[in-house]
């Protein structure tokens, strides 16, 4: 044993920015069965959570074939936010190196101002916010395309740009002073930001607020009106086995969701003006906080088609983590931690150990696999003192304390005898010698594997998600 210490004019007027407002990254790509009931469906679990919006990720309709149904769903989005009090804002993804049509400014233009009237829109400064993934590596952008888009709208729909420009977000983990110094000169035209980098870059050690801190202050002293964005994931996995080491790969996330809000929260809590969440449904990258659909119902409103991507996401729920980000969402917002009325231990681990010989997956092998730690990791919200007890095949009865002050945080390795059968984590809450409440995972940790995978599958033990999380 071993212990672990509706629509309408007046819609358009000024929203007031909290510092606490949190948007969770959608991937409008995943929503094409969305209708808009579906939509709202989405919109209440994560109110639910303490989201207050998605920012709407989507790419140029023409750029690949296939995608012109994309400006409907948007369409139904905000038709489904006006109905649920929900914000959407757009995210351009400008990452798109190859495109039969890019995006154009006065595309974008027209898409930001067919919804200024909506009460779903969400301002900032009296702007409608708008936001980006990319802009800075695509030859067909950049600074001066920025300008001119604000420009032409200046005079009948100003915007506030806070794009995501990631080259200065990864060149800020080493350092973010000049980094951050270098955005501001390179991109005068930005009002504010979003710091892409919400993982660590290529090292095994847990995220700070450095460069958070640098690009926020960039912001202030350049005379920025915001928003600084800080992002906020639980993971970075994805395998696209296509043959570039680039799409295959995965950061140090053992603990990361957990240490990243801890980080917003406290005495010494670092103040972003808007939280965004990465993501609410981005499944190639493991970072996902929906709910999973059916793999099997095609005719499902939420039904996606993976591909080779499902051999890493199917079976693989998450969803048990919006109740460590709604614990953390709730202190932000109002100061104080909130009440803890429930017993719940949330669990996650992989389903192989890293050095497992698996059948399929990417050729050039998974950048960083000697990373993350072969072992089940718990956060444990209880209501009074209760010993949590993790197993796992031969490594039996490893235990950390929690109690109603708040999280706990413990952890049960992999043993080295992982048969092919595999074992399969128990977690109990105990307390006053008694088994309050228990679990077993939803899948076995096995040293075999038909495809490799550094995606976890996320548990509970207590009360669940459809119980107020």
């Amino acid at each position: 044993m071993r212990s672990f210490s509706v629509v309408a004019a007046a819609s358009a007027m000024l929203q007031a920015a909290h510092a606490t407002d949190v948007f969770a990254h959608f991937m409008v790509q995943n929503a094409y069965a969305y209708d808009v009931d579906q939509w709202k469906k989405d919109m209440s679990s994560a109110q639910q959570m303490g989201i207050d919006g998605f920012a709407m990720n989507w790419v140029p309709p023409e750029c690949q074939s296939g995608l012109s149904w994309v400006p409907d769903r948007i369409d139904d989005a905000f038709t489904a936010a006006e109905q649920m009090g929900f914000k959407l804002m757009h995210s351009f993804d400008m990452s798109y190196s190859d495109c039969y049509i890019y995006w154009n400014q006065t595309y974008m233009a027209d898409a930001i101002s067919k919804y200024s009237g909506s009460s779903a829109a969400y301002r900032w400064n009296s702007n409608m916010l708008v936001s980006t993934y990319g802009g800075d590596q695509v030859d067909q952008y950049g600074n001066e395309f920025f300008q001119g888009l604000k420009d032409n709208m200046k005079g009948y729909n100003p915007i506030s740009l806070a794009p995501a420009l990631t080259t200065y977000s990864l060149g800020a983990w080493d350092n973010p002073q000049s980094s951050a110094s270098k955005l501001m000169s390179d991109y005068p035209s930005i009002d504010g930001y979003l710091n892409w980098q919400a993982w660590p870059l290529d090292s095994d050690v847990n995220m700070t607020t450095t460069s958070d801190e640098a690009f926020k202050s960039a912001l202030k002293s350049n005379g920025k009106s915001g928003p600084y964005i800080m992002a906020v994931s639980p993971w970075q996995y994805k395998d696209l086995n296509n043959g570039n080491p680039l799409d295959a790969w995965v950061a140090y996330s053992d603990m990361l969701l957990a240490k990243r809000f801890e980080s917003l929260t406290g005495d010494n809590a670092f103040q972003p003006d808007i939280i965004e969440l990465l993501t609410w449904n981005d499944f190639c990258e493991s970072h996902y906080l929906r709910d999973l659909p059916d793999q099997h119902d095609t005719s499902a409103k939420d039904y996606v088609e993976l591909g080779d991507m499902g051999a890493y996401v199917w079976g693989q729920n998450h969803a048990p983590w919006r109740i460590i980000a709604k614990y953390y969402i709730h202190w932000m917002k109002f100061g104080a931690p909130p009440a803890i009325t429930m017993d719940q231990v949330i669990f996650w681990h992989r389903i192989h150990p890293r050095g497992a010989i698996c059948s399929g997956g990417s050729s050039t092998g998974i950048r960083n696999n000697n990373y993350p730690d072969d072992a089940v990791f718990a956060w444990a919200l209880v209501k009074d003192q209760s010993t949590i007890s993790m197993s796992i095949g031969s490594n039996q009865y490893w235990t950390f304390d929690a109690d109603a002050s708040g999280p706990a945080m413990g952890m049960v390795p992999f043993p080295l005898d992982i048969s092919f059968d595999g074992a399969k984590p128990e977690v109990s809450i105990m307390r006053n010698g008694q088994t309050i409440e228990h679990a077993q995972s939803a899948q076995p940790v096995s040293s075999y594997c038909s495809y490799e995978n550094f995606n976890p599958v996320v548990n509970l033990v207590g009360q669940g998600i459809n119980d107020g999380l």
